[in-house]
C-alpha cells in the first residue's frame, strides 16, 4: 500500500476539460458581441461611454517624472507615452526635428511636463480623451485646425487601418489630406475613414516614433498602411543590473531583449527551454526526468570546474534560487532533481534581458559570473481596467525514437531462444511499434488569466495560472498553480511603494528515473523485435511477481517500472517582494528592498518488493522534506546632475546582504515490515536522511557613467563583497569599466547609417564557493555498541581557500540601416577565469584522500552576432526576420603542476567528461578502435577490433557554433511565426545505442549477420586482416551490453530543426466591445530535423548511422554533460492557443 500524502493543492478537475471549456466558453460569448455593434442612441450604451469618459483623467491629474538631456521633441513624446496612457497626435512636420530639449521631472502632471518642453516652439498642445493633440499656437488661437472630413468637398470615402511591424493597429495615427488642414486619427484598433476631394488626394500618415509615409489615393477606397519604427527617435528603455533602468543606446556592453509576448505562444513545462535558439550564445540543454526537469543555461562557454555554470535568474531586481539539487553525474543514472527557473510563470514576464558579459553582471557578485537573465514582470497600469486571458491545449509526442531492425526476433546465433533478451535468432514475425506503442499521446494544457487595474496613487496587477502537463509515459504528470499579486503606490509625492508576493504550488507524479540501472528506458528498449509487449501489460503475477519475457538480474517489465515504482515531487513556493523609495531631491533618490525566496519540496520514493536493484525486503521506501530559504535586502542611492551643459552624470551607490539556508530531513529504509506498506513506521531499517547548509554575503557597491552630449558615455563599477564561505577577512573586491561612442551624433554619417555605436568594457566577477570547505567536518552514522560512529570526510579542508575570479574583455558594434529595415548587433568578448576549485590527490599516510586547492585558469573567446531584418513593409503583407549567430572557443590553459587532468563525470562503462591542460571543457574520453602508425584499424587474430586505452578523446559535448533564425510574417489579420535553430559540432556518447547494438535491436545491425565480414585492418603483427567475422561477434566484442567502447557510439550533435512554429488569426473586433483583441492559434515545438548528424566512426563494411537520439536532453543539467544512456526522449508538441484581451 502506497502512502497518501496530504493534497497540497487544490481540487482542479480534469485539465483538458477544464481547457476546452474555457476556449468554447470565450468564443461563444464572445459570438453575440461580435455580430452586435454598438448603437450610439442606446441608453445604455450612452451611459457606458458618459462612465467610460469620466475615467479618463486628465493631464493637469496625471504625473510622471522624465530625466532626459538633449533629446528631440519627438524623443521627449515618446517617452510620455511610455510613462502614461496618453497618445499624441501631430503632423511630424510639425516638429523641429533639430529642436534638443532637456528636462528633470519627478511626478509632475503632464500639463506642467508639456508646458516645460514645448516652451519657445510655437506649439501649443489640447487633450482629447486620452489623446494629445500637438498643433501650432496660431492655428489654435484662430481656429484653423484639422477639420473633420465630412467639411471636406467630399468626392468619395476612404478606410483602412494603420498598423505596426507586428500588425497591432496604431491608435491615435494622424492622416492629413496633403496641402490642407483636412485629416483625421484611427482608433483604438488602428482603424479610420476619411473623406478626399478627388483621385489626386495624397493621404499622409503620420505617428510619433513612426517614418511618416505618403500615399496617392488614385482609384483606392481602401488603403491599409503599415508603419515603420524611427530608429533615429527610438530611446528603448532596457532593465540592467540592480534593476536600474537606462537608455540602451547608453549601454557599454551587449544585452538581449525578449519581449514577454514571445514567451507566450509556444510552451514548455520549463519555460526556460522556449529560449533555444532565441538568444544569441546560449546554450541550453535539458533534464532527462519528464515534465519540470531542471535545464541548463550556459551563456558564453563553460567557466568553473567544481562550481555552477548555470546563468542566474533575477525577478524585478531581485535574484531567486535556482539551484539543481541532486542532478545525475553518472550513467548509472538516477532522478533528477528540478530547479527553480521552471517556476517562473511566462505569462507573468512583461520583459526580459539577457545580461551576457561580466560588466553587465557585475553588481550582482558572485553568482552572476555566468551571466544574468533579467525578468520584468507585469505590474497594474492606472487609468483603466484590463484582464487577458491566454488558454491553450497541446499533444505531446515522442520527438525521435532509436531505429529499430523488424527482421529478425528473440534469440542468438541465428537460433530461436523464448528465455532471450536479445534480437540475434533467426528471420521471424516482428512487433515494429512494442517501442512507440507503449508511450502515451500527452495532452498538456496552459489556462492563464492576469487582471490590471489602478488609479493615480495605486495600481493592481493579479494573476493565475494553471499549467497541466502529462508526460509521455503513463502515470507520469504534472499540476502547477501560480498565483501572482502586484501593488504600486504613490504614498506621499516623495515616497513610492512596490510589493509583490507569488505563491508556487506544483505537484509532479511518477517523475521518471533515467540512466542505464533499470530505467524505465532502458527496461522498454531491451524488449526483442518478436516480442508482444501487450501480452506484458499484467506486469506481475498471482505471487506479486514481476512478469517478464527472459530473466535477468537487472532489466525488468517496464509496465512493472511505471506501476511498482514511483517518485512524487510536491513544491510549496512563496517569492516576496518589497521596496519603498523616497525622492530626497529632484535628482536623488534612495531605495530600500528586501525579498524572500523560500520553499519546501516534499519527495517521496518507493520501490515494490521483487523490484530488482533497488527493493529490499518488503519493497523500499524514502521519504523527506527539503527547505531552501533565500533572504535579499539592498539600499541603493541613486542620482543624476548635469555637471555642466554638455557633461551628465548617473550614479548608483548602496549596500546589500544575501543569506541562504538550506535543510532536509527524512528517511529511508531498504526494507518493508510490511510488504509494500510504503510509511516509515514499518521500515526494517531506518536510515535518517539530514542535511543543512547556510550562507551569508555581505556587499558594498557603487556605479557611475558619465555621459557628454549623449553620444559619449564612460561607464564604472566597483563592489566588494565578504562572503562566510572565505577564510578571514572573507573579502574580496572586483572592478568594471567601459564607454561607447555613438557615432550617428559624433560625426555626419552616409544617410543609409540610420544608427551606428561603438563600445568595449572590461570587468571582473568573482565567485566564492560552497560552505563548509575551510574546516574539517564529520558525520555520524547509527550503529555499534556505542550508539554510532564519527566518521571524518577524507577531503582535507583548504584552509588559504581563494575567491573564482572572471576577468572580461568586450568589444561591440551596434548598427541600423536603412531607416531600421537592417540591424546589426555584433560581440566580441575574451574572458579569463582563475582560481578554480581542484581536488588533488593525498598520500595515504596523511589520513585523506584528497584536498581542495585553488589553481588552472580557463579561458572562453567568441563572438556574437544577431542580424534583424524586415525586408517586407506592404499594405497588407510584413516580414520581420531575426538571425542569431554564436562561436565560442574554450581552452584551459593550465590546471596544476601535478594535476593535469580534472574530471566532471561519468566512468569507464561509457565515457567520461573532463577538463585537462590544454584541452578544451567537455572533452570526452571513451575507449576506441585502435590504429597503428600508419592510421590503419588493428584487429586481433579472431579479426575483431582491439581497444585503446580509455583516456583516447573522442570529442567534446559543446557545439562549436549556434545559430537561430526566427521569422516572423503578418498578412491583413493572419500572423505566422517560425523558428529554426541549430548547434554545429560537439559529440555525444549514447549507451543506449551500444546496449542496442549488444541485442542486435538496432537496424544497423541488421547487416552481415551471415557471416563473412572482413574488416579492412591489420593485425596486432601488421599483417593484413583476412578472418571474417559476423555481425553478432562484431557489436557483443565493441559493446558488453552495459559496457561499451564508447568511441564506437558517439555522434557529431550537429542538428538543425524546425524548433517553433505558430500561425494565428486575429478575430476582428468591432470599436468599443469590450473584448479589445481575440486571438486563435496553432501552435507547434519540435516538428521535425531538417538536418541531424553521423556516427564519429564510419565503420567498414556499414553504411552511415544517423544520429538517434536529441541532443538537447542530456542525463542531468549539471557539468557532466556529452552522456546520453536511457534518457527520456524529447517530445513535439501541436495544440491551440487562444488569446482574449478585455
Amino acid at each position: 500500500m502506497r502512502k497518501k500524502l496530504p493534497d497540497t493543492h487544490p481540487k482542479t478537475g480534469t485539465a483538458l476539460r477544464q481547457s476546452v471549456a474555457l476556449v468554447l466558453a470565450c468564443v461563444m460569448s464572445a459570438q453575440p458581441l461580435l455580430a452586435a455593434r454598438t448603437n450610439a442612441t442606446n441608453p445604455k450604451a450612452a451611459r457606458s461611454a458618459s462612465a467610460a469618459k469620466k475615467s479618463i483623467q486628465g493631464i493637469e491629474e496625471v504625473k510622471i517624472s522624465l530625466d532626459l538631456k538633449e533629446v528631440t521633441l519627438q524623443s521627449a513624446f515618446i517617452a510620455i507615452e511610455k510613462k502614461s496612457d496618453f497618445k499624441f497626435i501631430t503632423s511630424i512636420e510639425r516638429i523641429d526635428k533639430k529642436r534638443k530639449i532637456s528636462i528633470h521631472a519627478e511626478k509632475k502632471p503632464v500639463k506642467e511636463v508639456l508646458e516645460t518642453i514645448l516652451n519657445g516652439t510655437g506649439l501649443g498642445f489640447t487633450q482629447v480623451d486620452n489623446n494629445i493633440v500637438i498643433s501650432n499656437k496660431l492655428e489654435r488661437a484662430t481656429g484653423l485646425t484639422a477639420q473633420p472630413a465630412a467639411a471636406v468637398n467630399v468626392a468619395k470615402e476612404v478606410k483602412g487601418t494603420v498598423k505596426d511591424n507586428a500588425g497591432a493597429g496604431i491608435p491615435g495615427t494622424n492622416i492629413l489630406v496633403k496641402g490642407t488642414n483636412q485629416g483625421t486619427t484611427t482608433g483604438a484598433d488602428g482603424a479610420y475613414s476619411i473623406n478626399v476631394p478627388d483621385d489626386n488626394a495624397v493621404l499622409v500618415f503620420s505617428s510619433i516614433g513612426y517614418v511618416s509615409q505618403e500615399i496617392s489615393v488614385g482609384d483606392k477606397t481602401a488603403i491599409d498602411v503599415t508603419l515603420v519604427e524611427d530608429v533615429k527617435q527610438l530611446g528603448e528603455v532596457v532593465v540592467t543590473a540592480l534593476g536600474i533602468e537606462r537608455n540602451a543606446k547608453t549601454l557599454t556592453y551587449a544585452t538581449q531583449q525578449i519581449d514577454g509576448k514571445k514567451l507566450t505562444d509556444v510552451r514548455d513545462a520549463n519555460f526556460v527551454n522556449t529560449l533555444s535558439g532565441k538568444v544569441a550564445g546560449a546554450v541550453i540543454t535539458q533534464g532527462s526526468s519528464g515534465p519540470g526537469s531542471a535545464t541548463r543555461v550556459v551563456l558564453r562557454g563553460n567557466r568553473s570546474i567544481a562550481g555552477n555554470n548555470n546563468a542566474l535568474f533575477v525577478v524585478d531586481g531581485v535574484p531567486i534560487d535556482n539551484t539543481a539539487r541532486g542532478q545525475v553525474n553518472n550513467d548509472f543514472g538516477g532522478i533528477n532533481g528540478s530547479d527553480g527557473a521552471a517556476n517562473i510563470n511566462p505569462d507573468d514576464i512583461e520583459s526580459m534581458n539577457i545580461l551576457k558579459g561580466a560588466a553587465a553582471s557585475a553588481l550582482y557578485g558572485s553568482r552572476a559570473a555566468n551571466g544574468v537573465i533579467m525578468i520584468t514582470t507585469k505590474k497594474g497600469k492606472a487609468g483603466k481596467v484590463t484582464a487577458d486571458i491566454n488558454s491553450g491545449v497541446v499533444v505531446e509526442t515522442p520527438f525521435l525514437l532509436p531505429k529499430l531492425q523488424n527482421t529478425y526476433g528473440q534469440g542468438s546465433g541465428g537460433t530461436e531462444s523464448t528465455n532471450s533478451s536479445q534480437s540475434w535468432g533467426p528471420a521471424m514475425t516482428t512487433f515494429p511499434d512494442n517501442v512507440k506503442d507503449f508511450y502515451r499521446n500527452a495532452i498538456s494544457t496552459n489556462n492563464s488569466i492576469g487582471v490590471s487595474a489602478g488609479s493615480e496613487k495605486i495600481q493592481t496587477y493579479l494573476s493565475y495560472t494553471n499549467n497541466a502537463n502529462q508526460g509521455i509515459l503513463p502515470n507520469n504528470k504534472l499540476m502547477r498553480h501560480t498565483f501572482n499579486l502586484r501593488l504600486n503606490t504613490q504614498i506621499t509625492k516623495r515616497l513610492s511603494a512596490d510589493a509583490k508576493i507569488t505563491y508556487i504550488n506544483s505537484d509532479i507524479q511518477n517523475k521518471p528515473r533515467s540512466g542505464e540501472e533499470s530505467s524505465v528506458t532502458m527496461n522498454l528498449y531491451k524488449i526483442p523485435r518478436s516480442v508482444d509487449l501487450n501480452q506484458y501489460k499484467n506486469f506481475e503475477d498471482a505471487a506479486g511477481k514481476p512478469t517478464y519475457w527472459a530473466s535477468s538480474g537487472i532489466y525488468m517489465n517496464p509496465y512493472w517500472t511505471i506501476n511498482r515504482t514511483f517518485e512524487s515531487e510536491k513544491r510549496n513556493r512563496v517569492i516576496s517582494l518589497g521596496s519603498v523609495k523616497y525622492e530626497l531631491t529632484d535628482w536623488l533618490n534612495v531605495q530600500g528592498r528586501i525579498s524572500y525566496d523560500w520553499y519546501s519540496d516534499r519527495v517521496n520514493r518507493g520501490f515494490y518488493n521483487n523490484t530488482l536493484l533497488f527493493a529490499g525486503s518488503g519493497g523500499s521506501y524514502a521519504d523527506w522534506t527539503a527547505e531552501t530559504t533565500e533572504r535579499n535586502m539592498d539600499v541603493i542611492v541613486s542620482g543624476n546632475n548635469n555637471l555642466s551643459k554638455d557633461l551628465h552624470l548617473t550614479y548608483n551607490f548602496g549596500a546589500g546582504q544575501t543569506y541562504q539556508k538550506y535543510s532536509q530531513v527524512g528517511g529511508t529504509t531498504t526494507g518493508l515490515t510490511v510488504p509494500n506498506f510504503f510509511d516509515l513506521s514499518f521500515a526494517a531499517a531506518l536510515t535518517q536522511l539530514t542535511a543543512f547548509s547556510q550562507k551569508e554575503l555581505q556587499y558594498v557597491f557603487g556605479t557611475a557613467s558619465l555621459s557628454y552630449r549623449d553620444f559619449i558615455t564612460i561607464d564604472g563599477s566597483v563592489r566588494n563583497d565578504w562572503s562566510s564561505t572565505l577564510p578571514k577577512p572573507y573579502s574580496y573586491a572586483y572592478f568594471s569599466f567601459g564607454g561607447n561612442v555613438i557615432l550617428t551624433e559624433a560625426f555626419k554619417l552616409p544617410e543609409v547609417i540610420s544608427f551606428a555605436k561603438l563600445r568595449g568594457s572590461w570587468a571582473q566577477v568573482g565567485n566564492d564557493t560552497d560552505p563548509y570547505r575551510l574546516l574539517q567536518t564529520y558525520t555520524f552514522t547509527q550503529g555499534g555498541n556505542g550508539g554510532g560512529y564519527i566518521n571524518r570526510n577524507t577531503t582535507r579542508p583548504a584552509e588559504n581557500l581563494k575567491p573564482e575570479i572572471s576577468s572580461s574583455t568586450e568589444l561591440g558594434l551596434d548598427l541600423r540601416l536603412f531607416s531600421g529595415k537592417l540591424g546589426l548587433d555584433f560581440t566580441y568578448y575574451n574572458t579569463n577565469t582563475v582560481n578554480q576549485l581542484l581536488t588533488l590527490p593525498q598520500a595515504t599516510p596523511t589520513g585523506f584522500q584528497n584536498q581542495f586547492i585553488n589553481a588552472g585558469k580557463i579561458n572562453n573567446k567568441g563572438f556574437e552576432v544577431s542580424l534583424t531584418t524586415s525586408p517586407l513593409k506592404g499594405k497588407a503583407l510584413t516580414w520581420d526576420a531575426t538571425l542569431n549567430f554564436a562561436r565560442n572557443v574554450n581552452k584551459i590553459v593550465e590546471l596544476h603542476e601535478t594535476i593535469k587532468t580534472a574530471t566532471l563525470g561519468g566512468n569507464t562503462r561509457t565515457t567520461t567528461a573532463i577538463v585537462r591542460e590544454g584541452g578544451s571543457y567537455g572533452d570526452l574520453q571513451a575507449f576506441g578502435w585502435k590504429k597503428d602508425a600508419n592510421g590503419s584499424y588493428v584487429v586481433n587474430a579472431k579479426g575483431l577490433p582491439v581497444a585503446t586505452a580509455f583516456d583516447n578523446i573522442v570529442g567534446n559535448f559543446n557545439p562549436k557554433f549556434t545559430i537561430g533564425l526566427n521569422n516572423s510574417f503578418s498578412y491583413k489579420n493572419f500572423v505566422l511565426s517560425f523558428l529554426v535553430d541549430g548547434r554545429v559540432g560537439g559529440v555525444m556518447t549514447s549507451g543506449t545505442d551500444g546496449n542496442l547494438a549488444y541485442d542486435g535491436t538496432a537496424d544497423y545491425t541488421e547487416a552481415h549477420r551471415q557471416g563473412g565480414w572482413v574488416l579492412p585492418a591489420v593485425t596486432e603483427t601488421g599483417e593484413q586482416n583476412n578472418v571474417a567475422i559476423d555481425a553478432q561477434t562484431f557489436w557483443q566484442t565493441v559493446s558488453q551490453g552495459r559496457y561499451t567502447w564508447g568511441e564506437f557510439f558517439t555522434y557529431s550533435t550537429t542538428n538543425f530543426r524546425l524548433r517553433e512554429a505558430t500561425l494565428g488569426y486575429n478575430i476582428p473586433t468591432p470599436p468599443g466591445l469590450f473584448i479589445k483583441s481575440l486571438r486563435l492559434s496553432l501552435t507547434a515545438r519540435n516538428l521535425f530535423f531538417i538536418y541531424r548528424g553521423y556516427a564519429k566512426m564510419d565503420i567498414p563494411g556499414l553504411a552511415k548511422r544517423k544520429l538517434p537520439f536529441d541532443p538537447d536532453v542530456n542525463l542531468g543539467a549539471g557539468n557532466f554533460q556529452g552522456s546520453e544512456y536511457g534518457a527520456l526522449p524529447s517530445t513535439r508538441t501541436v495544440g491551440l492557443n487562444l488569446k482574449v484581451g478585455f
